[in-house]
């Protein structure tokens, strides 16, 4: 799940690496919606009471400039849903080719 966008490469030495893996700004839209953040509650929660699936929690964190390392919401803190995420996902695709 988490390297399911990583592609494995070799260097010279045929060690075996991931790629670094881009993500899309994501602009704010008027279709966004806003929700307080919960204890307990991480971005593949959120992500997949959203969109339906975990794996889209980047797209929550990166709206929210959420790059701290922790998959965990602040409570009370107020976070950007996109809701239109199709143009998300074909620039995340197009970057990452």
């Amino acid at each position: 799940m988490r390297y399911d966008n990583s592609k494995i490469l070799r260097d010279e030495n045929n060690t075996r690496y991931l790629n670094r893996v881009e993500y899309p700004v994501i602009p704010i839209q008027d279709s966004d919606t806003f929700i307080r953040g919960q204890f307990g509650k991480t971005f593949s929660n959120l992500a997949f009471e959203v969109y339906g699936k975990i794996e889209l929690w980047w797209i929550i964190a990166r709206a929210n400039n959420e790059n701290k390392g922790s998959m965990y919401v602040v409570p009370g803190k107020e976070y950007r849903i996109p809701q239109n995420i199709t143009n998300i996902l074909q620039e995340f695709k197009k970057i990452n080719k």
